[in-house]
C-alpha cells in the first residue's frame, strides 16, 4: 500500500475513535427530581400514613410523622431515606 494511503485511514480512524469518545465529554445533563407534590395519599401503592395526610413510602410507613420503629429496629427519622422519581 501506498504511504500516504495509510497515512490517510489513520488520520479517519484517530477521527472516528475521537467522535465515538466525544459524548463522554459531554456531562451528564439528566436531571433527578425527588417528588415533593403529593397527591391523595389514598391513591399511592402503600396508603396514607396515620396522619391522613402524608404517603407512605413503604408498608411500614417508616417515613411517617410519630412513626414509631419498635424495638429492635432502627429508627427511620435518624435514617431518612430518600425516592427519586425519573
Amino acid at each position: 500500500m501506498d504511504k500516504s494511503l495509510i497515512i490517510i485511514l489513520a488520520v479517519i480512524l484517530l477521527i472516528l475513535v475521537l467522535l465515538n469518545n466525544v459524548s463522554l465529554l459531554v456531562p451528564n445533563t439528566e436531571v433527578r427530581t425527588v417528588n415533593t407534590v403529593q397527591g391523595n395519599c389514598s391513591q399511592t401503592t402503600f396508603g396514607c400514613c396515620p396522619d391522613g395526610v402524608n404517603s407512605k413510602i413503604n408498608f411500614n410507613g417508616t417515613n411517617c410523622p410519630n412513626y414509631n420503629p419498635g424495638a429492635g429496629y432502627p429508627d427511620a427519622h435518624n435514617n431518612p431515606t430518600v425516592i427519586v422519581t425519573h
